[in-house]
């Protein structure tokens, strides 16, 4: 909970500091770095690595710019003090003294009392102009801001819709992949099934011509078989035959 106030109050400080900054049209070492006073510790990061990418020496400003702001402890510290000198009151202009008048003595009551209303009326409209200047500058910043967004926004636009395209593309190719594969894997079991079938019917033709050659054999061993008794019956009639004369 501490660590949420902390980071609200450190928020609402350099936001403060932003709009005091444009009222009052002072630079700081923010602008040194090309940031504004609200920016986050990572874009400070990110100013830093620009300016000393590839080894590059910063010059002694934002050498100086890069020690305060790139410490969060440092940062917040050099945020307080220049808020507070921005909140000060600009110091009342000294005014010399004025020797008396010599022939009338409401001259000089009456010529401090004009000045002092010049003076102040002065100071007004300054006040004024300085704040609509810096209301208006506020107005830039966050147009400026909004214009930012919009062109992110309309850059990302063609980015993402090429990453949907390709990501069409690629679930395309991985469902024709698919459907290839399938198709292939459908006829291989089909060539499988041909193969068996065949191999099936070969073994039953095989094994029909076993049976027949078994009963060609069987028939003619029983062709032999009766040649044989009839032939033996012969030999025994005629033997009979003979032993009857």
């Amino acid at each position: 909970m501490n660590t949420a106030n902390s980071a609200s109050d450190i928020h609402s400080l350099r936001t403060e500091l932003r709009r005091q900054l444009a009222f009052h049209r002072r630079s700081s070492l923010y602008n040194v770095l090309g940031l504004a006073a609200d920016c986050t510790d990572e874009a400070i990061a990110g100013a830093v690595a620009g300016l000393t990418a590839g080894g590059a020496q910063p010059d002694a400003e934002a050498r100086y710019a890069i020690e305060i702001l790139g410490r969060p402890e440092s940062r917040e510290a050099f945020d307080r003090q220049l808020l507070d000198q921005l909140r000060r009151p600009p110091p009342l202009p000294v005014l010399e003294p004025v020797a008396p008048p010599t022939r009338s003595p409401w001259v000089l009551p009456v010529t401090m009392g004009i000045f002092g209303l010049l003076v102040l009326g002065g100071a007004w409209l300054g006040l004024n102009a300085m704040k609509e200047s810096a209301e208006r500058e506020v107005r830039r910043v966050e147009a400026e801001a909004r214009a930012e967004e919009a062109r992110r926004r309309a850059e990302a636009i063609p980015k993402t819709s090429e990453l949907m395209r390709r990501a069409a593309e690629t679930a395309a190719a991985e469902q024709k992949q698919d459907a290839e594969f399938r198709e292939r894997m459908v006829e291989e079991s089909r060539a499988r099934e041909e193969r068996f079938r065949d191999e099936r019917d070969r073994l039953y033709q095989q094994e029909l011509a076993r049976e027949e050659k078994r009963r060609q054999d069987a028939l003619k061993d029983a062709d032999t078989r009766a040649a044989r008794d009839v032939m033996n019956s012969l030999g025994s009639a005629a033997a009979q035959k003979a032993a009857g004369r």
